[in-house]
């Protein structure tokens, strides 16, 4: 190797790439504002309103591959859709899923679940199999944080234990 110390590689600039399984901010800013242009008459957003009505859709369930489009979000007495949500991806040929959308936007997606009480997708489900789980851990039992180290650990294991039951092979 040419590097004979430290000095040399710290003379060296590397640019630092957002993970693969996240979004980068400009990416989302730019979804939210197609969004924002195929909205039309009294369902017109701003950008804080569609930022907590899709925060809203993904936490209701919004990033399985087969949700229905009609999955909502009422923000200010506006209706923003998957459906729009989706259409809007096909229209700035948007290369992440929403479910990577989510991740990147965990820690905001609860706050707003937080705010407005909305248990996460899998509470129901989940929380019949430890139904000591709290309020707040509920609002927790989203399929996408299951990898956020915010989330707590009881219920990123339930999330992962259930994630391992859906896809993973037993001998």
């Amino acid at each position: 190797m040419p590097f004979n110390d430290q000095a040399d590689l710290k003379a060296l600039s590397v640019t630092k790439e957002t993970p693969p399984a996240l979004v980068p901010d400009q990416d989302i800013d730019t979804l939210i504002n197609r969004i924002s242009v195929n909205a039309t008459g009294t369902n017109k957003m701003s950008d804080d309103e569609i930022s907590v009505g899709l925060a809203i859709i993904l936490q209701k369930g919004g990033t399985a591959k087969r949700a229905q489009p009609n999955i909502s979000a009422n923000v200010n007495g506006k209706t923003l859709e998957l459906g729009a949500v989706r259409k809007a991806m096909t229209d700035i040929n948007f290369k992440y899923t929403l479910r990577q959308v989510a991740r990147t936007k965990a820690n905001f997606i609860f706050q707003v679940a937080l705010n407005f009480d909305i248990n996460g997708d899998l509470a129901q489900k989940l929380g019949m199999k430890d139904p000591s789980l709290s309020k707040e851990e509920l609002l927790w039992m989203s399929n996408f944080q299951m990898n956020n180290p915010q989330c707590p650990e009881k219920v990123r294991k339930l999330l992962m234990d259930h994630f391992n039951d859906l896809f993973i092979q037993k001998p």
